[in-house]
């Protein structure tokens, strides 16, 4: 007899209340995060395509995709669609483009089908609820075959605790995600203070790190961003001087899109719901210290939707979107990887 399999693909799950479709809003081909890293066999083919669409990225040390002068992908056509989709089809992409927003965890129960926020696309307007199926295109291999990101079957609760089994830990999320779906505010479900304590460093020093950071892309405005409204939630006496937003006119797009603007706890829930559910945390760190930096980021993206509704008047939905951005970005980083291993709670 077979042995059974410990994680799997199938059948594919999406997150009760996610909605996502693709409206083509473009922020995902900027200099928001590294449009990358490629394959050799799919650098060989973009370089095919056009010799100086691809190549080594020494910021990065990767193969990646090249941004032009405006921060757009050197393959983003003037009405935001991708020329390789568009000559070739979405296949002849490379992988990382075909995947985003989207990712796919393999659990004892099947494959949970994931999304990113720092997308309009997943936090503006009137979506559709996510379709699995219709997301397995974006999911699959060369072959056809459905790719996980990451495998789980067992989660660590707290950091120096063992890991219990899968089944354990879906009635503590299932709990915490039936909480987020009934409107309780994010920060009551998980119950965890933001700005624990970090070993060897201090959230001053971190946000001095992250304004430092700054390096004239779009996920430079972001960390910069994040760094400035630490030092201010910090120190109240602190003047807040960070950047702009340049992707502005992205959210613009997704603004004239009809439906009506979201409340910010629903859009900052939807987001922590996700968080949870792609299980990002399980294979490096534990729960505990996962609900501490979620608290922080939290707070943080609190701080900066306040910020963009004072200072340009946009809506509530909008800025909290927007700030999700920011912080999406930082967590996604290096910076913030190196962070969360000196957290002590």
């Amino acid at each position: 007899m077979a042995k059974k399999t410990r994680t799997q693909v199938r059948p594919l799950i999406a997150r009760p209340g996610a909605q996502y479709t693709c409206f083509g809003d473009g922020l995902c081909c900027t200099d928001i995060h590294g449009l990358g890293p490629l394959t050799k066999k799919e650098l060989v083919q973009v370089r095919k395509r056009d010799s100086r669409g691809a190549g080594w990225d020494e910021d990065f040390e990767e193969r990646m995709l090249r941004t032009a002068p405006d921060g757009g992908c050197h393959f983003l056509l003037p009405d935001l669609r991708c020329r390789i989709h568009a000559e070739t089809g979405p296949e002849a992409k490379p992988d990382g483009c075909r995947r985003f927003p989207l990712g796919l965890v393999a659990t004892p129960e099947g494959g949970r089908v994931t999304t990113h926020h720092r997308c309009p696309c997943r936090t503006m307007g009137a979506r559709p609820d996510l379709d699995p199926e219709a997301a397995l295109p974006s999911l699959v291999n060369r072959a056809g075959r459905p790719k996980a990101d990451a495998r789980v079957d067992k989660i660590r609760l707290e950091r120096k605790a063992k890991r219990v089994p899968f089944e354990e830990w879906r009635a503590i999320e299932g709990r915490m995600l039936d909480a987020l779906a009934a409107g309780t505010e994010p920060e009551r479900v998980l119950d965890a203070d933001p700005f624990p304590r970090l070993k060897g460093s201090s959230w001053e020093d971190q946000a001095d790190e992250f304004v430092a950071a700054t390096d004239g892309t779009s996920f430079g405005v972001a960390i910069a961003t994040f760094g400035e409204m630490v030092r201010s939630l910090l120190d109240p006496e602190h003047r807040y001087r960070g950047p702009g937003r340049p992707w502005a006119s992205a959210y613009d797009r997704a603004e004239a899109r009809e439906g009506e603007d979201r409340p910010e706890d629903e859009v900052f829930a939807d987001w922590i719901a996700d968080e949870i559910w792609s299980l990002g945390f399980a294979e490096d760190s534990s729960f505990d210290v996962c609900r501490a930096e979620l608290a922080t980021r939290l707070a943080v993206a609190r701080a900066v939707a306040r910020h963009y509704r004072e200072t340009w008047g946009i809506a509530p939905g909008r800025s909290a979107a927007e700030a999700l951005t920011v912080v999406e970005l930082v967590g996604d980083s290096e910076f913030w990887s190196e962070l969360v291993e000196r957290i002590r709670l």
